[in-house]
């Protein structure tokens, strides 16, 4: 039977469904007690082992050579796309600007030389770096860093940048 409502409605008042809430008993409180500390616990095990597994050591604290990808990939990279900009992967403030100088992949520092803070930038619009001030310069008036390509060990065919070692711009010389 449905009343206008649309709810049903037991035909005889002592047999039909509750319309009221009813309390879970003790032992159903227990079962879903048990079952949400089960789900809780399968999460922390699930989240231990991701950061086991995918836990790396910390990053190093002091300036050593270190892999910025595949040589060959980053030329082709370069090729296509120009220039680009590698942040400081020891958190510092000795940035890089990738880019190919007479075909080869050179590590620049993005700090216009004689400046303290002075920032280059590429500029795809205008095909070339900018400063600070907005003034165009050559790839050959920044410093730039010592690279290597790796040709043994795990860091193969990697090129190596070492941000110990900033040579002045060829043009400064």
């Amino acid at each position: 039977m449905v009343d206008q409502a649309g709810a049903h409605k037991p035909k005889d008042p002592g047999s039909g469904w509750y319309t009221v809430a009813v309390p879970a008993s003790r032992s159903d409180a227990k079962l879903l007690l048990l079952a949400t500390g089960a789900v809780l616990l399968a999460g922390v095990v699930v989240a231990a082992v991701l950061l086991l597994a995918t836990g790396r050591a910390s990053s190093p604290t002091r300036y050593q050579p270190f892999p910025a990808g595949v040589a060959s990939s980053i030329r082709n990279e370069l090729k296509d796309g120009g220039p680009y900009f590698f942040p400081d992967p020891f958190g510092g403030d000795r940035n890089v600007l990738l880019a190919l100088e007479g075909g080869k992949v050179i590590a620049l520092s993005d700090i216009r030389p004689g400046t303290k803070d002075c920032r280059v930038r590429w500029r795809g619009s205008i095909d070339s770096f900018v400063d600070c001030h907005d003034q165009k310069i050559h790839s050959t008036e920044l410093d730039r860093y010592r690279t290597a390509i790796a040709i043994t060990g795990r860091d193969k065919d990697e090129l190596l940048i070492d941000l110990r070692h900033r040579e002045p711009a060829p043009t400064a010389a």
